[in-house]
């Protein structure tokens, strides 16, 4: 299998800094590129009756581009080739669509831990993407041990 560019969607959890790590392991194997990415959710209805809702996504999308951009700057650190972005919608379609639009070989993503009867009822992105990517799904079960020489902090 070719693998040219890995898509590696990110909530920022210390789940999805893990499959970073997983996705710039593969990357250097198989010199790759990486498209790192954010999805901020749209507001769900009746949000705007309580607050401004273009000032709320307004901050969220700061924020999130803040975020993305310090994590970035330490993927890049450890694999030059690496690029982010930040989009609008609901994140498992959002990454689909952008897994089609840019030709994208292999998503790369965290797996959530099934402990809870929550988590068990709930359908993770990764279960989802499984479903609609057009793509290979990699889902990545973040565990213990950390490298610490080679490791992408959140800070």
């Amino acid at each position: 299998m070719k693998i040219e560019r890995i898509l590696v969607p990110t909530d920022f959890s210390w789940r999805s800094l893990a499959a970073l790590e997983r996705a710039i392991d593969l990357a250097r194997e198989h010199y790759s590129e990486i498209v790192l990415v954010h999805v901020i959710e749209l507001l769900p209805y009746g949000v705007g009756r309580w607050s401004d809702s273009t000032q709320l996504l307004e901050h969220c999308a700061e924020n999130g581009r803040n975020q993305l951009a310090r994590i970035t700057k330490r993927a890049v650190a450890l694999y030059p080739k690496c690029t982010s972005e930040v989009h609008f919608g609901i994140v498992h379609e959002a990454i689909s669509e952008l897994a089609r639009k840019l030709n994208i070989d292999l998503i790369v993503v965290a797996a959530r831990s099934h402990h809870g009867v929550f988590e068990r009822i709930r359908v993770s992105l990764a279960e989802r993407l499984l479903r609609q990517a057009p793509c290979p799904v990699l889902a990545v079960q973040a565990g213990g041990g950390v490298d610490e020489e080679n490791h992408v902090s959140p800070e």
